[in-house]
């Protein structure tokens, strides 16, 4: 693995424990069908897309497929083949709309709602939500099938709830 992928998956690592870490207030977060992440460069955000995730619609009725579509850079992509040794599978992440008292906004990985990823990029992923209510998503590695140390990391969410926008889908 090269020591640029795992800066990158720790670097990713960080800035997700970071946001989900901040109490809500910090950032106002604006519930949207498409959310996207940037890729950082010297700790800011630059303009470039690492991740992007949208819901096809909203509302959805619960037990009825939802419809999760999105895109990886080439950066990302990168990170995700050391992640899953060339697996290339993209899971969903749930977390509830509102944060805890303590501010933080649990996440529950959806092991069951994931895809792989094609060669450009682009991923789809239709998730049976059998939870009613509204919730955002999110979207993490697949499964770690690396080595210890690098699946020791943790796994890095790709888009989440760093905001402003998220991707905010209500089952009903």
């Amino acid at each position: 693995m090269k020591l640029s992928h795992l800066v990158t998956i720790a670097s990713a690592a960080f800035i997700t424990a970071t946001a989900l870490a901040a109490p809500a207030q910090a950032v106002k977060l604006v519930p949207s069908d498409t959310a996207c992440s940037y890729i950082y460069k010297k700790g800011k955000p630059t303009t470039k897309t690492y991740a992007c995730l949208t819901v096809a619609k909203s509302p959805v009725a619960a037990g009825q497929p939802a419809t999760f579509t999105g895109t990886l850079s080439s950066k990302a992509m990168a990170a995700l083949a050391d992640w899953t040794t060339g697996a290339n599978t993209v899971c969903l992440d749930r977390y509830p709309a509102k944060a805890n008292n303590d501010g933080s906004i649990p996440r529950t990985p959806l092991t069951k709602a994931c895809s792989p990823v094609k060669k450009n990029g682009a991923f789809t992923i239709n998730a049976d939500l059998s939870i009613k209510g509204t919730y955002y998503y999110g979207l993490s590695m697949g499964p770690c099938t690396a080595s210890a140390a690098t699946c020791g990391n943790a796994d890095p969410g790709l888009v989440g709830v760093e905001g402003p926008e998220v991707v905010q889908l209500k089952t009903t």
